[in-house]
C-alpha cells in the first residue's frame, strides 16, 4: 500500500463507521418506537407522550440542540485555530458556562410553563381534565432531559471541532440503547411515565459517553461568564437569524399535532399517536439518505459558492437532486403500496392493535406521497446555504405554515388524520417547487432537461417494479394483511424481488445515476480492504 492510500485510508474507515454508526441509530429509533407502540399502542397516554415530548423538544431546537449546535463548532473552530491553549480554555469555558445556564433555565422554566404550554399546543387536550394532566406531568419530566442534552450537543460541537467524530456519532446509539432498555424496564411498572424517564436517562447517556473523549482532548472546564466577548457576541449575532429559521421549520412541523388534538379518538387510535408512528417510519430513509447526501454535498457547494463558480454549483445541485430521485422514488412508491404490512410488521404487537394499524397504514401512504420533496428540501437548501442567503428559506417556511395549516384544516374534515398527513405532503411539493423556482435564475438554470429525464425514467422504473411486486404480494396475500410466516416470506420475497427488479429496470432505462450506487459499493469494497 502506497503512503497517499495509508494517508486516505484511516479517513475511508472512519467515515464509514460514521455512516454506519449513523444507519445504526435510525435503525435503533425505529427500534425504540416499536417498544414504545407493543408498551403503549396509539392510545390516548402515547398521544400524551407525543405532546409531552415535542414540547420541550420545540424549545429545545431553538435554543440548544439547533441554534447552538450550529453557532459552537465554528467559534470553537476559530479558537483552536489560533493555537492558543490559555485562549481556548477562556472560549470554551464561557461557552460551556453559557450552555449549562440556558439548560438549567430550560429545566426550571418548563416545570412552571407545562400548564401553560400545553393547553397551547394540544387544545383538543382541554376538555379531559386526565388527558391534561397527564400531558402536564409527562411535559415536565421531558423538560428535565433539557439539561443533559444541553451538556450532550456541547460535547458533540467541541469533539468535531477538535476534528473527533467517532463518539458524537457513537452517543445517539447509546441515546436509543438506553430508552429501549429503560422502556423495557419502566414502562410495565409505571406506565408512559417510565418512557419519559427513559427518555431522560438516555439524554444523559449521550452526555455520559462523550465525557471521557472530552478529557482527552484537553478539555477543562470552569465557570466563566463574560457575555461581552467577541467570542460571546458573534454566538449572539450567529444565533438569532438561526432561531428565527428553526422556529419556522419546527413550527411547520407542529401543525398536524395542534389540529389532531382536536380530531375525536377512537377506541384506543388516537390521531396524535398515530400520525407520530407514522411520521417516524417515514422520516427513516430521510434520515439516512438524505440528510447524509445533503452533509457530503455541503462543503463543495460552498466552496463552488465562494469562488463564483455559478455553472459548478448548478452541476452538483442538479446531481445530488437527480442522485436523491433514483434513491427516493421508490421508496416512496414502496411505502405506500406496502404500507400496512410495513406498519404491521414493524408495529403491530402487544397493546399495537389492529384498527392502530389501519390508521397508521393509512397516515403512512399520505406522508409517503411527500416523501420525495421532504428529502429533496435538505438538499435544496443547501445551496441557499452555501451562497449564504438564510433568509429565502425562512421566507418561504413561513408561507408554507400559513399553507399547511390552512389546508390541514380542511383535509382534516374529510379525511381526519391522514388528511392532516396529506396535506403535510402536499406543502412538501410546494416548498421545493417554489424554492427551486427562485434558485432557477440565481443559477442560470437548474439542469432541468437532464432532472426531467432522470424523473420519468426512475419513475417508470418504480411504477413497473412496485406494480409487479405488489401484484404478486396481494395474490399471495389477501388483503396484505400478515397472518403467519407463509405470508412474512411472500412479502420478503416481493420486497426483494421488487427492489431487483426497479435497478434492471433503471440499467434497461439507462439511469445514469444507477452509477452512483455501484461507486459507493466499490468504496465501501475498498474500504474494507484497505
Amino acid at each position: 500500500m502506497n503512503s497517499a492510500a495509508r494517508q486516505v485510508s484511516p479517513l475511508v474507515r472512519a467515515a464509514t463507521l460514521i455512516a454506519v454508526a449513523t444507519v445504526a441509530s435510525r435503525l435503533l429509533g425505529l427500534g425504540r418506537e416499536m417498544v414504545a407502540a407493543a408498551l403503549f399502542g396509539a392510545s390516548d397516554a402515547k398521544a400524551a407522550y407525543v405532546i409531552g415530548y415535542y414540547l420541550p423538544f420545540f424549545v429545545q431546537r431553538l435554543l440548544i440542540g439547533g441554534t447552538l449546535a450550529i453557532v459552537l463548532i465554528p467559534t470553537l473552530s476559530g479558537a483552536i485555530a489560533r493555537g492558543d491553549d490559555a485562549h481556548l480554555e477562556r472560549v470554551s469555558s464561557q461557552l460551556f458556562s453559557a450552555v449549562l445556564l440556558v439548560g438549567v433555565i430550560m429545566v426550571v422554566a418548563g416545570q412552571f410553563a407545562a400548564p401553560l404550554l400545553v393547553p397551547l399546543a394540544a387544545p383538543g387536550f382541554a376538555g379531559d381534565a386526565g388527558q391534561l394532566s397527564l400531558t402536564v406531568m409527562l411535559t415536565r419530566v421531558n423538560f428535565l432531559a433539557m439539561f443533559f442534552l444541553a451538556l450532550a450537543i456541547f460535547s458533540t460541537a467541541y469533539l468535531n471541532a477538535h476534528r473527533r467524530f467517532l463518539m458524537p456519532a457513537v452517543a445517539p446509539l447509546a441515546f436509543n440503547l438506553t430508552i429501549i432498555g429503560g422502556a423495557l424496564l419502566l414502562g410495565p411498572r409505571i406506565g408512559i411515565v417510565g418512557l419519559a424517564v427513559a427518555w431522560v436517562a438516555g439524554t444523559a447517556a449521550q452526555f455520559l459517553i462523550q465525557a471521557p473523549a472530552l478529557r482527552a482532548v484537553g478539555f477543562r472546564w470552569r465557570l466563566a461568564f463574560d457575555w461581552g466577548s467577541p467570542e460571546m457576541r458573534t454566538v449572539r449575532r450567529l444565533a438569532v437569524p438561526t432561531m428565527v429559521g428553526l422556529a419556522v421549520v419546527e413550527i411547520n412541523a407542529y401543525v398536524g399535532r395542534f389540529l389532531a388534538s382536536l380530531l375525536p379518538t377512537a377506541p384506543g387510535v388516537h390521531a396524535i399517536a398515530a400520525l407520530d408512528y407514522a411520521y417516524e417510519v417515514v422520516q427513516a430513509p430521510i434520515g439516512i439518505l438524505a440528510i447524509s447526501l445533503a452533509t457530503v454535498l455541503f462543503p463543495s457547494m460552498s466552496r463552488q459558492a465562494a469562488s463564483g463558480d455559478v455553472a459548478a454549483l448548478r452541476r452538483t445541485l442538479s446531481g445530488g437532486l437527480r442522485g436523491l430521485l433514483f434513491l427516493t422514488v421508490p421508496i416512496s412508491a414502496g411505502l405506500a403500496a406496502f404500507a400496512r404490512p410495513a406498519v404491521q410488521l414493524v408495529f403491530e404487537r402487544g397493546e399495537f392493535g389492529s384498527a392502530a394499524t389501519a390508521m397508521v397504514a393509512r397516515c403512512l401512504t399520505a406522508y409517503a406521497a411527500g416523501l420525495v420533496p421532504m428529502a429533496a428540501y435538505y438538499v435544496v437548501t443547501r445551496a441557499f446555504y452555501a451562497r449564504h442567503d438564510m433568509r429565502t428559506p425562512v421566507v418561504i417556511g413561513a408561507l408554507m405554515v400559513a399553507l399547511n395549516a390552512a389546508l390541514a384544516a380542511v383535509l382534516m374534515r374529510v379525511a381526519g388524520a391522514p388528511g392532516i398527513a396529506l396535506a403535510a405532503a402536499i406543502v412538501s411539493w410546494a416548498n421545493v417547487a417554489l424554492l427551486l423556482f427562485l434558485l432557477r435564475p440565481v443559477l442560470g438554470g437548474l439542469d432541468g432537461r437532464e432532472g426531467a429525464a432522470t424523473a420519468g425514467r426512475v419513475c417508470l422504473a418504480a411504477a413497473v417494479a412496485i406494480g409487479a411486486g405488489y401484484a404478486f404480494a396481494s395474490a399471495a396475500v389477501p388483503d396484505l394483511r400478515l397472518r403467519g410466516w407463509d405470508d412474512l416470506q411472500a412479502l420478503a420475497a416481493a420486497g426483494v424481488g421488487s427492489v431487483l427488479l426497479y435497478l434492471a429496470a433503471c440499467r434497461l432505462l439507462r439511469v445514469e445515476e444507477l452509477g452512483l450506487l455501484r461507486q459507493l459499493l466499490r468504496r465501501r469494497g475498498r474500504a474494507g480492504l484497505s
